[in-house]
C-alpha cells in the first residue's frame, strides 16, 4: 500500500480520537464554573482591548460622550470606518483611502447645515489645519481643491513642527505655488520656537504670514478666523473685543447670510482633550465665554482643528455647531489625510463634505 494512503489514514484515525476523547463535556460542575468564568474575562479583555485601541486611533474616548454627543458620534462617517478598521485590520496592507465621503455631504443636520435642502451650489471653499511638515501631501490636497473648483483656503494652524521660519516657510511657498486664494492662522506648534526663543509666540508666524487673525466676507458669508492656539495666554483684551466688534458689525451691516468661525484649538470637544484649557485650566472659562458670544452673535458653525480627527458635534452648553476638519499630515494621523469642503447654498444654506486627499 502506498505510504500517503496509510498516513492519511492514521490522520483520520487520530482525528476521529481527538473529537471522541478531546472534546467530552465535562461533568464537574466546578470546572464549567471555571470554564464560564475563564469566557467572560476574556471577553471583558478583548472588548477593553478594542476600547483602547480605539481611543488610541480615534482621539475619542467613548465613555465620556453624552447623549447627543454620541448619537453624532456613532452617525459619524469616520468613527464607523475607524471602528471597522480595527476589527479587519490586516497588518500586511496599507492603510485604504475610504470611498464616497466627499460624495455624501454628510451629517448636515448636526452641525444645523440643512445640507438636504437640494439648492444648487453657489460656490465651494475648503478648511484644512494641520500639514504640519508634510508639504507634498499638502501640495497634492491643495491640487485636489482647486480641480473642484473651490474659490478659496482656510487653513487652521499647525502648518509646522516646532513653528520655525523656515519650516512656516516652506509650507507658505506650497500655499503661494497653488495659485489658491489662501487665509491662515497659527497653531500651536506654529508658536513653539519664538517661545523657546523667549520672544513673542506668533513672531515667526508674523513674519512668513501676517496677521494671526483676520475677517473677511466673500459673497453673501462672513469668515472670522481668530487666534486662540497660545495654550498659556488665550486671546488677549484687544483680540476679545476685536471679536465682539465683528459680531456687532455682522449684525448692524446685515449683509452676511451665514457666518463662519475658525478656531484652530476646539473651544470644546465631547470626549477629546485638544481643547483650550488642557494646558491651562483658566482657559476653560474663556472657551466657554467664546462660545456663548458665537451663539449670541449668530455664528452658523465654527470650524477647529489640532485633534486630527474629522468629527461634527454640537457644543451643549449653547447648542453651537461646531466642526474638526482633520489633519493633512500623513505622519501621527489615526485618518488618513483629510480636510473639509463647504459648499455654499443658493438658499443660503451649506453643506459640509469630509474629503480624502487623493
Amino acid at each position: 500500500m502506498d505510504s500517503r494512503l496509510r498516513g492519511n489514514d492514521k490522520e483520520r484515525k487520530l482525528f476521529r480520537l481527538f473529537f471522541k476523547s478531546g472534546h467530552k463535556k465535562s461533568s464537574n460542575p466546578l470546572l464549567s464554573l471555571f470554564r464560564l468564568i475563564m469566557s467572560v474575562v476574556i471577553m471583558g479583555v478583548l472588548a477593553l482591548g478594542l476600547l483602547q485601541a480605539y481611543k488610541a486611533f480615534s482621539g475619542y474616548d467613548p465613555m465620556k460622550l453624552d447623549a447627543n454627543s454620541l448619537q453624532g458620534l456613532l452617525t459619524s462617517d469616520s468613527a464607523y470606518e475607524t471602528l471597522i478598521g480595527l476589527l479587519t485590520f490586516d497588518p500586511k496592507e496599507s492603510i485604504k483611502n475610504t470611498t464616497g465621503l466627499a460624495a455624501k455631504g454628510e451629517g448636515g443636520e448636526q452641525a444645523g447645515q440643512g445640507g438636504g435642502s437640494g439648492s444648487p451650489v453657489k460656490f465651494a471653499f475648503a478648511v484644512m489645519a494641520d500639514s504640519h511638515k508634510d508639504t507634498a501631501t499638502l501640495t497634492r490636497a491643495l491640487a485636489q481643491v482647486k480641480n473642484e473648483g473651490a474659490k478659496f483656503v482656510v487653513v487652521m494652524g499647525d502648518l509646522s513642527d516646532v513653528g520655525t521660519v523656515e519650516e512656516l516657510a516652506a509650507t507658505k511657498q506650497v500655499l503661494d505655488s497653488s495659485g489658491l486664494p489662501y487665509y491662515a492662522n497659527p497653531g500651536d506648534h506654529d508658536l513653539w520656537d519664538s517661545r523657546d526663543k523667549v520672544s513673542d509666540p506668533p513672531k515667526n508666524f508674523v513674519e512668513v504670514f501676517g496677521k494671526t487673525y483676520q475677517s473677511f466676507i466673500y459673497d453673501t458669508v462672513r469668515y472670522i478666523l481668530i487666534y486662540n492656539s497660545d495654550n498659556y495666554m488665550g486671546l488677549d483684551g484687544v483680540q476679545l473685543q476685536w471679536v465682539e466688534d465683528e459680531l456687532s458689525r455682522a449684525e448692524s451691516e446685515n449683509v452676511p447670510e451665514l457666518t463662519f468661525v475658525f478656531a484652530p484649538t476646539p473651544l470644546y470637544h465631547p470626549s477629546s482633550d485638544h481643547v483650550m484649557g488642557k494646558v491651562t485650566p483658566k482657559l476653560t472659562s474663556q472657551a466657554d465665554h467664546l462660545a456663548t458670544t458665537f451663539k449670541r452673535g449668530g455664528v452658523d458653525l465654527v470650524f477647529s482643528a489640532d485633534t486630527h480627527f474629522y468629527s461634527k458635534f454640537i457644543e451643549p452648553k449653547n447648542e453651537l455647531g461646531m466642526l474638526t476638519v482633520g489633519a493633512v499630515t500623513g505622519e501621527r494621523n489615526p485618518q488618513a489625510p483629510r480636510f473639509a469642503m463647504v459648499d455654499i447654498l443658493e438658499d443660503g444654506s451649506y453643506n459640509t463634505r469630509e474629503t480624502e486627499v487623493k
